[in-house]
């Protein structure tokens, strides 16, 4: 209902608010719009649903690379199911089935709002088939491996005179074993906030997260079950104490400016550290497989913050091939044996 000073303005009233109510909050969308703009409006929706921020810059590079580059142009009603198909399939060849599944993501998604605004009556994206992604066996340092990671971090920590820039990959490495948190996490980790002492505890509730417009951004984890509780180790809790007493701003691990530091950094100087070793195929993620496999999967689920411990077992627990030793259940089958007799 609209009221006005006269019957006709009040009727102009109740029409422009009609048409504000039945207006899209999208631009209008119809089969000859372009692919470009139909990803545009669906990366909008994407940002408006507050998605990670990690999952929205991982959909923009497929959207820029694999649509805009090669499929800007193309209309809507030109995107036929075996035209997506062969994309996909091109892709998959030339990037990779992972890169493949994600660009499969991005159309769904993108055909989806094109069929909620009736640019067209199908979603195409729900009928093509994604390649299947190569199981990869999980590969979790050993004791030896981590011994040799230790002693390089640490002689990279110390080898370097006159630095200007954080060089403490000992802690950190130390804190990510003693946790089995992700490299965001335990860079977003700050003392006041999340650490308690008395207890010998740390509260995982934030990460570290590049927000388009605003840089490193301290923000919520990507699901509630990252959320997480968790006891520390005395030793975990020793690397914390003294990190503690050079702190300047709060932060478990800050840069020389007292702000937090980038994970892309801190990658680098991993790199660094281990180019040319026997562990040079480690990365900081690895550290996480290291725990999983030593508290095996129930554990681990909890301790790393899955949701699934489907999750856990295929990318994080290394695969035990050994089984319980049941020969002597077995042994009942031996008298059957002592009536047979080798061929003559």
């Amino acid at each position: 209902m609209r009221t006005g000073p006269t019957p006709p303005k009040a009727e102009a009233n109740l029409v422009a608010a009609l048409h504000a109510h039945l207006t899209p909050s999208v631009d209008y969308l119809t089969p000859d719009s372009t692919l470009s703009d139909l990803a545009s409006q669906w990366l909008d929706e994407v940002s408006r649903e507050k998605k990670a921020p990690s999952t929205q810059r991982r959909y923009e590079a497929v959207v820029r690379k694999h649509v805009n580059d090669h499929l800007g142009g193309l209309r809507i009603k030109e995107a036929n199911v075996p035209r997506l198909q062969r994309i996909l399939d091109l892709v998959a060849d030339n990037s990779g089935a992972s890169q493949a599944r994600i660009l499969g993501v991005v159309f769904k998604g993108m055909f989806g709002l094109a069929t909620r605004y009736g640019a067209t009556r199908d979603n195409p994206a729900s009928h093509i088939r994604l390649p299947t992604a190569e199981k990869k066996n999980v590969r979790a340092p050993s004791m030896d491996d981590l011994s040799e990671l230790f002693r390089l971090l640490g002689l990279y920590d110390r080898g370097i005179k006159g630095r200007t820039t954080q060089r403490d990959l000992l802690d950190f490495a130390g804190v990510m074993l003693a946790t089995g948190g992700r490299i965001g996490e335990v860079l977003a980790l700050k003392f006041d906030e999340d650490i308690d002492f008395d207890n010998r505890t740390i509260l995982m509730q934030a990460t570290l997260s590049n927000v388009p417009g605003e840089g490193l951004r301290r923000t919520k984890p990507k699901s509630t079950s990252s959320q997480r509780l968790i006891s520390v180790p005395d030793w975990g809790m020793a690397i914390l104490v003294r990190r503690r007493a050079l702190s300047l701003n709060g932060w478990v691990f800050e840069s020389d400016a007292g702000t937090p530091r980038w994970p892309e950094a801190v990658r680098t100087q991993w790199r660094e550290a281990l180019k040319g070793s026997k562990v040079e195929w480690m990365i900081p993620h690895d550290l996480r497989k290291a725990v999983a496999t030593l508290l095996g999967s129930e554990a681990a689920k909890d301790q790393l913050g899955h949701s699934s411990i489907n999750v856990t077992n295929k990318h994080y627990v290394e695969y035990d091939p050994s089984r319980p030793d049941q020969s002597a259940a077995l042994a009942v089958f031996a008298p059957l044996t002592l009536h047979s007799s080798p061929p003559q």
